[in-house]
């Protein structure tokens, strides 16, 4: 064994520590650029966009893209008096812009990002840019502004509805734009996170008064309380409804009538209109609502649209009857069809005007009603034109529509009483729905009025009468009702009968109690014509046309204790009339008298 040691070469250890050294070295430094090349490919940790982690530059752009999205579908609530609307962001014109972002990320993830990062530079935050471009805003100007509402008042016959007056807000493109652009540039250093949904905009815009305001609904509201708590009354000249005959006057054809109109029915007359010239206190007008007037004022004008009140008389009249003739028929020598034969009757209607007609006019009463009531008058008359013509159709008398002529001996007291009772009752004038008696309208036979003493029967007696011998003209002028067709309201036979008139169709008339009265029930006016010669008196009916008539005359039945009995009956039938609203009817009258036997 030897003592001696392996023999240790130094410097060739050395040499290949160093080479190991180096080997290392160059690793270390190529893991180092291939970690810094690594590392600077990517952003700094911690970098964000609008608040969110990204790693890389590709990734802030796809973020930012992400949110630039998510902010044009931003729903933005813009508020204003007027009210509200919600619209994405992206139709207010906010869009994002990547580029910045791609610029930004770029820079960061060089050596100086790096560098600013590890030496405090505190996180990177990629900017963001929001912008507002300028696009068409008419859709939300539109929805957030309004015009003005005006006060208004409608008037109805319960009471007042008051409309309360709103200011309009009128906003512009211009105001939304500058409201919105910087709430939305606000959101550029908000976390995308944290971004309000909605983004509530308050908006002031223009306030626009309204035309009429709370002032103007105030004053007209008092106006109305004050017009309706004073009663106006509206006169007018009528043709009454029901005339009845005046004692010694005939049938009255005017009288004077009232319509108060107060509380429900003046309401019911007033509407208001806008006057926008006015001071405030005056833009809202009363007027009067011609469109729907109160039906009690709107039936008084029509019953004061009257035809005029005038004397009409019959001239160049053709001959009446002589006596004689033939065709007797079942009510013996004084039934003859010729004596109530019209279709020969000619003459000439002739009129004078006393008191003009009225063609009334209903909106331009309510207007004269309302106009008083703001003025403070308490009364009005009915409005229209007045009418002038002596036109007798203006009372629809245009033909003769009945007659009916008897016949006295010459020369006789009676006939002087006949001749006087035909001439009062000559020209008298009969309206609608009048009723004239004969007896009253002549009024008490005295010898002051003309009249002399003659023959009558006086409760079954013959005795001598001033006035004696009317009768005659009583059974002429019944049969001239019973062939018209009037309703017949009262009448009475005599109590003997006298060849002299048909049997059964005839009427006595004594003052003050046997009356004679007929009723026109038909829709025109009636004229009573009367002509006498020295042995006849005619009566006529002048008219329109109105009912058709039959007529039947039964045989005479022997009585005991008398002379006859006899029954009449009376068919008179109206047609229909559309354009006067009436509708058709058939009036069925019959009759039986029992005559006694003469002293």
């Amino acid at each position: 064994m030897s003592d001696d040691f392996p023999t240790v070469s130094y410097a060739s250890s050395n040499a290949r520590i160093w080479w190991v050294v180096g080997v290392v070295a160059v690793l270390v430094l190529v893991a180092g650029g291939i970690a810094l090349r690594i590392a600077f490919t990517r952003l700094p940790p911690g970098t964000t966009v609008a608040g969110e982690v990204v790693a890389t530059p590709a990734e802030a752009v796809e973020v930012a893209e992400d949110i630039g999205a998510r902010l044009t579908g931003l729903s933005v609530e813009l508020r204003t008096a007027a009210g509200d609307t919600t619209i994405p962001a992206g139709q207010l014109g906010a869009e994002l812009e990547t580029d910045p972002v791609r610029t930004a990320a770029e820079e960061a993830r060089g050596f100086d990002g790096w560098l600013d990062r590890y030496t405090g530079g505190g996180t990177v935050e990629l900017p963001v840019e929001v912008t507002v471009t300028e696009v068409d805003l008419s859709d939300a100007v539109a929805a957030v502004s309004a015009e003005p509402v005006d006060g208004a008042i409608d008037v109805t016959a319960t009471g007042v509805d008051v409309t309360d007056p709103v200011p309009g807000v009128e906003v512009t493109e211009v105001q939304i734009r500058e409201a919105v652009t910087p709430e939305l540039e606000r959101l550029a250093t908000t976390p995308a996170a944290d971004w309000p949904s909605p983004l509530v905009v308050e908006l002031d815009g223009t306030e626009i008064e309204p035309v009429v305001t709370q002032a103007s609904v105030d004053a007209a509201v008092a106006e109305i309380e004050r017009i309706t708590s004073t009663p106006i009354e509206v006169t007018a000249s009528v043709v009454p409804e029901d005339s009845q005959t005046v004692d010694g006057q005939m049938v009255p054809l005017r009288e004077p009538a009232t319509l108060t109109l107060q509380g429900a029915d003046l309401r019911g007359l007033l509407a208001t209109e806008v006057d926008p010239d006015a001071i405030q206190r005056e833009r809202l007008q009363i007027v009067a609502d011609v469109e729907d007037p109160p039906s009690a004022l709107a039936d008084f004008v029509e019953a004061a649209d009257v035809p005029p009140e005038m004397d009409v008389s019959v001239e160049n009249r053709s001959p009446t009857p002589e006596r004689g003739g033939s065709g007797e028929g079942p009510g013996g020598p004084a039934d003859q069809p010729r004596l109530a034969d019209v279709s020969g009757i000619t003459g000439d209607l002739v009129a004078t005007v006393n008191t003009p007609g009225l063609d009334a006019d209903l909106a331009a009463t309510a207007e004269a009603v309302v106009r008083a009531a703001v003025e403070g008058e308490t009364s009005v008359a009915v409005q229209g034109t007045p009418i002038n013509s002596p036109d007798p159709a203006l009372l629809d008398v245009v033909e003769p529509v009945s007659t009916y002529t008897t016949f006295y001996t010459p020369g006789e007291g009676r006939v002087t009483n006949i001749h006087r009772i035909a001439e009062i009752v000559d020209g008298t004038l009969v309206p609608p729905g009048g009723n004239l008696d004969v007896n009253h309208g002549v009024g008490e036979r005295t010898a002051e009025r003309g009249f002399v003493p003659a023959g009558a029967i006086l409760e079954g007696e013959f005795v001598s009468d001033v006035g004696g011998g009317v009768s005659q003209f009583g059974t002429t002028f019944f049969n001239a009702m019973w062939f018209a067709g009037v309703d017949i309201i009262t009448h009475t036979p005599h109590s003997y009968w006298f060849d002299r008139y048909p049997a059964g169709r005839e009427a006595t008339i004594d003052y003050p109690g046997v009356d004679l009265e007929f009723n026109n029930n038909t829709p025109y006016w009636i004229l009573v014509d009367t002509a006498v010669t020295a042995d006849s008196v005619t009566v006529t009916f002048w008219s329109t046309r109105y009912f058709a008539v039959e007529q039947t005359i039964g045989p005479r039945e022997p009585v005991q204790g008398g002379d006859f009995r006899i029954t009449i009956e009376r068919v008179a039938t109206a047609p229909p009339i559309p354009e006067l609203e009436l509708e058709g009817f058939v009036d069925d009258d019959r009759f039986t008298h029992t005559y006694g036997t003469p002293p």
